[in-house]
């Protein structure tokens, strides 16, 4: 069989040539010499290639490179790790969207309905056909997949649809906390195309977000999807990528009823000390200072340990100035009172009455514009 189809026209003709010779019809014997002549021509080649090739052609992409549309639309965002987490994860469930179109699939009918896939039938007629096996790539673990469909249309068009479930990597800036803005990545890429085989584009039809699902701690402001490329350790060659980008603020409300707000009112009563005599400060001052310590300690088992500064160090720094200037101050006082330089304590009395704490609200206002920007 291999000899025959090496030169498989060689071998026909040979045949007809002595079929020729042992008929007795010369016209009979000349037309199936041409029949067979034909044949070795236009049909032994194709099915001699189709033996010889093992690799159908499903499994290769339809063009190069071959367009995937891309959406990705979000059904809830479940839990973020609580900021004291040194490696933080998201949790979601997302519902998938991959289209192409592969001319190999299209049917002579351009009528004939929509051929649909579901579940089990979806992924055995996936691993028969050509899919761009697209893969998260920032997951800790592999996605639970809830619903699969496939349907292929008459014109070759696919669509690919998968609801699933995923924990992520992710990466949270906290120096805002705990009124900071987070931007959450589901990093998408196809593990054995690159970027030479398929590109992926931006489905916008189907990219959004529910904005009636609640998050505990979260509410998510928006979502997009954003095409790259880039290059991978694993690899030499370039992969095209989507990433499906959520953009997500923090609900402040439990640290500002329960945290700052209790703050602010000891050092309200903090800076009402100066109404007081001098020998009554040292109490008030003391009494602000250890709440303070007591509030840091909250926020920092709360926090990873950080290299950079949050929202909420800043205000406990200045909050620990506040208390010690307080009790700086009723010191200064009290011993110029004792040396008899009253007037010169009153002095600084009135001054620090309004200054201290117009002081602490300005450098607060400008260091929390800093971190904001």
């Amino acid at each position: 069989m291999g000899e025959y189809f090496d030169n498989p026209m060689t071998t026909l003709t040979a045949t007809a040539r002595r079929f020729c010779f042992r008929g007795h019809c010369r016209a009979v014997r000349y037309a199936v010499a041409v029949m067979l002549s034909l044949f070795a021509v236009h049909a032994v080649p194709a099915i001699a290639q189709e033996t010889i090739d093992d690799t159908p052609t499903s499994v290769s992409p339809p063009q190069l490179p071959t367009e995937v549309a891309v959406g990705a639309y979000l059904i809830g965002l479940s839990q973020v790790s609580e900021p004291s987490d040194p490696f933080p994860t998201l949790d979601l469930e997302v519902f998938l969207n991959l289209s192409w179109n592969d001319p190999r699939l299209a049917s002579e009918d351009e009528n004939r309905s929509p051929r649909v896939f579901q579940e089990e039938e979806a992924e055995e007629k996936l691993s028969e056909i050509w899919a761009p096996d697209v893969e998260v790539q920032n997951q800790v673990e592999q996605r639970q997949t809830e619903s699969i469909e496939l349907t292929i249309y008459a014109d070759g068009s696919v669509d690919y649809e998968e609801r699933f479930g995923a924990t992520l990597n992710a990466e949270l800036d906290l120096s805002r906390f705990p009124f900071d803005q987070q931007v959450l990545d589901m990093e998408l890429q196809s593990f054995v195309w690159d970027r030479n085989e398929i590109s992926l584009v931006r489905n916008s039809a189907q990219t959004g977000f529910d904005d009636e699902f609640e998050t505990p701690e979260w509410s998510v402001t928006a979502v997009e999807g954003l095409i790259g490329a880039g290059m991978e350790v694993r690899d030499d060659r370039e992969f095209s990528n989507y990433t499906f980008r959520i953009h997500a603020e923090r609900q402040s409300g439990h640290y500002l009823l329960r945290l700052f707000l209790p703050l602010l009112f000891v050092m309200a009563a903090t800076w009402l000390a100066f109404w007081e005599p001098a020998a009554e400060r040292y109490r008030i001052g003391f009494f602000a200072l250890l709440t303070v310590v007591a509030t840091h300690a909250i926020v920092a088992g709360n926090l990873p340990r950080l290299n950079y500064p949050t929202l909420a160090d800043m205000v406990l720094m200045f909050c620990y100035i506040t208390a010690l200037a307080v009790i700086s101050i009723g010191i200064v006082v009290r011993r110029m009172e004792t040396s008899g330089n009253v007037k010169r304590a009153r002095q600084i009395d009135r001054y620090s009455l309004w200054l201290l704490p117009l002081t602490t609200a300005i450098v607060l206002s400008i260091t929390a514009l800093i971190l904001w920007n």
